[in-house]
């Protein structure tokens, strides 16, 4: 898949009508700070489409964007961020429970893990809420690039291992230097229709 255009559509506090629903949405899922409107900028080839923190906990909505009008980004608040309030965490995870639940349209999850380390807690029971609701996914492992050729061999066992993923549905990403990037597009345009006449 090549991306030709990508904007930013809105934001929403839970899941509903907005301009364009109904084109296959690919959720991205993360702890804070994990890198996730980096991830949605390197795929879109903009570097300002999707605002970026060094906060964490500063995506607090559901944000969503359109890729060439063929698939809409969906970029969930991000957990695990121990700076706000219990209120306010159970608010986050409601917010994204009840995305994953309800949406009709949800095709593709991608998980996102920091390679360099063992995946946290949370991350376990968002790969939990995955399988429970039966929501295709992969893990993409940020910041491969702040890791040699041999770190990445050894730390990815260990992601398999706590998600109980196999080493084919992980893909090392790097926003900065695009590892990766292709392989996700790759998946995108699995999620595309075929054009009318092709089986």
């Amino acid at each position: 898949m090549i991306i030709r255009r990508a904007s930013f559509i809105t934001s929403l506090d839970a899941l509903r009508e907005y301009p364009g629903r109904g084109l296959p949405e690919v959720a991205m899922v993360g702890k804070s700070n994990v890198g996730k409107s980096s991830m949605i900028n390197r795929i879109a080839n903009n570097g300002k489409l999707a605002r970026i923190s060094a906060e964490p906990g500063k995506t607090r909505l559901i944000n969503l964007f359109n890729l060439n009008d063929q698939i809409v980004l969906v970029d969930l608040p991000g957990y695990g961020f121990a700076k706000v309030s219990r209120e306010e965490k159970n608010r986050w995870a409601g917010m994204i429970e009840g995305y994953l639940s309800r949406s009709e349209t949800l095709k593709l999850a991608l998980m996102l893990v920091d390679m360099r380390h063992e995946p946290t807690a949370d991350d376990v029971t968002m790969v939990g809420y995955l399988r429970h609701y039966e929501i295709p996914f992969r893990i993409a492992a940020t910041k491969a690039d702040k890791l040699s050729r041999a770190e990445r061999g050894r730390n990815l066992p260990v992601i398999c291992r706590a998600l109980a993923v196999q080493p084919w549905q992980v893909i090392p990403f790097s926003s900065q230097d695009g590892t990766g990037r292709d392989q996700v597009l790759e998946l995108f345009e699995e999620l595309l229709p075929s054009p009318p006449g092709v089986e």
